[in-house]
């Protein structure tokens, strides 16, 4: 299933957002109608709270100037009104103030507007005198209410003419008050609201949205919390779930034949790499055949056509050809049957005491023989001598390196063997001076088959290396490789020194470093 990017949509009204605005919407305005109801009831309760403060202030000053009316002074009656008319937050008011028989003793009009609706001797022709207040037209309030002791003998009568403009003052902050909690109110609903519907509904929709987006791009993890759920996400959730095991499913094969097919490539390429390298390798080592056997055959004939007249001298060199074709012989065949035996697992390693130093000296003494043009110069004096190994595998790998040091340097006349011990490990190294080898070729020149990119017209057949490294690391050695293009190699081996026990190796009689009055292998064959 080829995977597509996915844009999803990303509207603001979505479904979530609309339940919202609903619920919000339905709420303001349930809340918008308990308001304005408040209002109403709470506009006439302020208006009867002031209607009933001027009734209790005017009755209050009423009971203030008893004495006043009853012996007619003017300045007595007058003298509560003006601590009245003092207090700034007092409304505007007229005042009336009558004896019994009807005569006026104090007047005092703040509203100049207002004309009285009364006749203050239709008020004291009543036998009971109550306290009595009318609501006029022009926004104020008449009360009425006689002038009595506390015996309840009437002295006169005071009309008092309040302004409602404070009512006015007071229900507009009242509004104001239910506004700001209306506001209030709608502000916390909105985010209570959303809050819970986002939750509760818009939650779990962004979930199940995600979910089959995820669903899509085959990223999607089995498990979801809704599963658990009784309603309809609950369901949507399983059907969900459902629907991602049987894409799982089909992933799953979908994977299973790109891999089969990954795997076919693979193999396919591998087996053609490997049978390109098998031709190589066969091409190569017919040619590594047919040289050493043509110098054999070369010097077999020269021999029979001169066999009369050849001298000593003339037929050791020619014997010494054919020694040294047949020594390399051997050591191809020996190559080339080690490699099998690696291939198909039958290396066997047979340990015992071995003299390393006197080994690696004795091989360095018939290579440096061997090469025509090389001199090998080496110092070994201080590996083992008496060590566990297995000789045979060790003068294999130490003749390949040996050879491969004096093959891959034809141009250079020198090959430096030094031995020693480093960090507990026996340690050798072989550094020639030739062709070298390029660095991206190292991590691939211990392959089976494998040679370097420079080694065109050089014989070989690339099993050396490998063969090197297998035999070392059956021992617990390693092999590594330094080099520079046209500067050479240093080659590496490092083994285990693990002693031998109560055994006892061979010590190899050789000289165990060159010099210069070291004699070489035709001295002493000359001089037996």
């Amino acid at each position: 299933m080829s995977e597509e990017k996915i844009n999803r949509p990303k509207t603001f009204w979505n479904v979530s957002r609309k339940v919202c605005f609903l619920t919000i919407a339905g709420t303001t305005l349930c809340f918008t109608l308990l308001t304005f109801i408040n209002w109403q009831a709470e506009k006439k309760r302020i208006y009867q709270i002031v209607i009933d403060n001027a009734v209790i202030k005017t009755e209050l000053l009423a009971s203030q100037i008893v004495g006043g009316v009853r012996w007619k002074k003017p300045e007595a009656i007058s003298r509560p009104f003006n601590n009245l008319k003092a207090n700034k937050s007092t409304s505007d008011f007229n005042i009336h103030v009558f004896d019994n028989g009807g005569n006026q003793l104090v007047t005092h009009e703040e509203l100049d507007e207002h004309n009285h609706n009364w006749d203050i001797t239709v008020l004291l022709s009543q036998e009971k005198v109550e306290t009595e207040y009318i609501e006029n037209h022009d926004n104020t309030l008449t009360v009425i209410t006689p002038i009595k002791n506390t015996r309840n003998t009437i002295f006169g009568t005071l009309v008092m003419v309040w302004s409602l403009e404070q009512a006015e003052n007071y229900q507009q902050q009242s509004l104001l008050v239910q506004l700001y909690v209306f506001l209030a109110f709608t502000i916390i609903s909105v985010i209570f609201l959303f809050f819970i519907i986002n939750r509760k509904v818009g939650k779990i929709l962004n979930q199940l949205s995600h979910e089959m987006v995820l669903v899509t791009q085959n990223k999607h993890k089995p498990g979801s919390n809704l599963l658990s759920r009784k309603d309809e996400f609950g369901l949507m959730a399983n059907a969900l779930e459902v629907f991602k095991k049987n894409t799982d499913n089909l992933k799953k094969i979908e994977e299973k034949l790109i891999e089969k097919t990954l795997q076919l490539e693979s193999t396919l390429q591998k087996e053609l790499k490997q049978n390109a390298l098998q031709r190589d390798f066969i091409s190569m080592t017919s040619h590594e055949f047919r040289t050493p056997l043509a110098i054999i055959d070369s010097s077999v004939q020269r021999i029979e056509r001169r066999m009369d007249n050849l001298d000593k001298e003339h037929l050791g060199k020619r014997i010494h050809k054919i020694k040294v074709a047949t020594q390399r012989m051997l050591s191809l065949i020996d190559s080339t049957l080690s490699a099998s035996r690696i291939e198909a697992g039958e290396v066997e390693i047979e340990l015992g005491p071995v003299d390393l130093a006197g080994m690696i000296a004795q091989l360095c003494i018939s290579h440096d023989d061997i090469a025509d043009k090389h001199t090998i110069t080496y110092n070994v004096e201080q590996l083992p001598r008496n060590m566990i190994a297995d000789y045979s595998k060790l003068t294999q790998v130490f003749t390949n390196l040996l050879s491969n040091a004096v093959k891959y340097s034809p141009d250079a006349s020198e090959v430096i063997v030094n031995g020693f011990m480093e960090n507990n490990r026996a340690t050798i190294t072989i550094q020639d001076f030739g062709i070298g080898i390029s660095q991206d070729d190292w991590d691939n020149i211990f392959e089976r088959y494998y040679r370097s990119s420079n080694t065109t017209g050089i014989s070989g057949t690339g099993i050396g290396l490998c063969l090197v490294q297998t035999l070392l690391e059956l021992q617990g050695g390693v092999v590594t490789v330094e080099s520079q293009i046209n500067q050479g190699s240093i080659f590496k081996v490092q083994m285990p020194v693990n002693p031998p026990g109560d055994k006892t190796a061979e010590i190899i009689d050789v000289p165990l470093s060159t010099s210069k009055n070291d004699p070489s292998l035709d001295d002493i064959m000359n001089a037996l």
